[in-house]
């Protein structure tokens, strides 16, 4: 049998106190201030946000003891802090007691009155600390040039220049030079060839040291990426990724040629390794930590993207992120078994800025989805019926390594949650 509503309701109490209530009222709807004009006879009503749920309770406390429990109610009441209201009709809630009136009728004895406002208890927000994960990466990075810098110095100061050969050293900073043509253009433009690179190296090795001093003083991620790389994330999670590639090549050069040599040749590996990863390390703090995006529920059709393309919030690919992260990690363990404890200590700490960023990019960004196509259709269509958006197509192909836009074939397919 169903409840009725009296069974439905609870008995009233505030902290443990029960007692009656013959009425109770409390505010709902909305806050509204009306704007009247001169001149006009229209008025504007702005709504302001919903009402505070402020409970007023009529409360009766009735039986032989009931001075006894009145004495308790007061002492409830006048207590500071929230407490729990049993409401009849409403249920259980934190509020804190407010103004209060105390009534008592000769011709109703045995009865104490209260009147009494209940006050919704909202926990105050403190203002809560947020680490700067950006911030810190960059702060690291620098931390590792300085240190790079210094170490390169060191190490090249212990070598005799006349114990170099040039043709021991292009066999051992072939890739390294070509680390440095792919990564530092500008820096490449002072070397005419291989032959140019490892002569100055021979003549003025604290040339070297100069110009990535001096490269990075003037180092600006949106030059150096362009206009050409894509959203921001795409483009600076494609980059970072090669040059992470790069730092893993060059970790160790060929001992051979002497001592002198194998020593010159692994300190300008070193130093080409340190500010590859410097670079990375700015790239990457450029990349923010965003909020969930919000999709919309309204699709426009395919005519109306035609004329009017969607614009949506630029989000990074989880997977892609925690791959990088990944790798970046391994890279940079590698490097620092190599390096003394000073050093050691400034990878170390680059590394774990590094982690933690790119964790916190990955937690904002969206995950991949394996999919399959009913049929063989062409990548707009699957692009417009998976997201709404016809212009993610090329997102699809590229992903895929699709060979051609217009047949997209019925296989599993990796493309982005949302």
């Amino acid at each position: 049998m169903d409840q009725t509503w009296r069974d439905q309701m609870l008995p009233a109490s505030f902290r443990g106190i029960r007692f009656l209530i013959p009425q109770a009222s409390v505010p709902v709807g909305m806050k509204v201030q009306l704007h009247e004009f001169p001149q006009r006879d229209k008025p504007y009503a702005e709504q302001m946000g919903k009402q505070a749920q402020v409970h007023r309770l009529v409360c009766w406390i009735i039986g032989d003891d009931c001075f006894e429990r009145r004495d308790k109610f007061m002492e409830a009441v006048q207590t500071p802090g929230a407490g729990e209201l049993v409401h009849p009709w409403l249920g259980r809630m934190q509020v804190k007691a407010g103004e209060a009136e105390l009534t008592h009728d000769f011709k109703q004895g045995g009865m104490a009155a209260f009147a009494v406002t209940f006050y919704p208890d909202t926990p105050l927000k403190f203002p809560t600390a947020k680490v700067n994960t950006q911030q810190q990466v960059v702060k690291a990075s620098d931390s590792l040039l300085d240190s790079a810098l210094a170490r390169y110095k060191a190490a090249m100061a212990k070598v005799d220049q006349a114990r170099l050969g040039l043709a021991r050293l292009r066999n051992s900073l072939s890739g390294v030079y070509t680390v440095i043509q792919q990564n530092f253009a500008s820096i490449f433009g002072v070397f005419t060839n291989l032959t140019g690179f490892v002569q100055s190296l021979m003549n003025a090795p604290d040339s070297l040291s100069s110009l990535f001093s001096s490269y990075f003083s003037e180092f600006s991620v949106d030059d150096y990426l362009g206009n050409d790389s894509g959203s921001t994330y795409r483009g600076t999670v494609a980059a970072a990724t090669q040059q992470t590639e790069a730092v893993a090549s060059i970790n160790t050069v060929s001992q051979a040629g002497g001592v002198d040599a194998a020593a010159a040749s692994q300190a300008t590996a070193n130093l080409v390794q340190d500010a590859l990863l410097v670079q990375i390390a700015l790239m990457i703090s450029e990349m923010p930590v965003t909020s969930q995006p919000v999709s919309s529920v309204a699709v426009p059709s395919v005519d109306q993207q035609a004329l009017q393309p969607i614009s949506r919030p630029d989000v990074p690919v989880a997977d892609d992120v925690l791959e990088l992260r990944d790798n970046l990690n391994e890279a940079i363990f590698d490097a620092s078994l190599k390096a003394d404890s000073d050093h050691y200590v400034a990878l170390n700490s680059l590394r774990q800025t590094l982690v933690a960023h790119l964790t916190a990019v990955a937690t904002s960004g969206v995950r991949l989805v394996e999919i399959t196509p009913p049929e063989t259709l062409s990548a707009l269509v699957l692009a417009y019926r998976r997201f709404g958006d016809a212009t993610r197509a090329t997102e699809v192909v590229q992903r895929n390594r699709l060979r051609h836009p217009g047949f997209v074939p019925a296989l599993p397919l990796q493309i982005a949650q949302r």
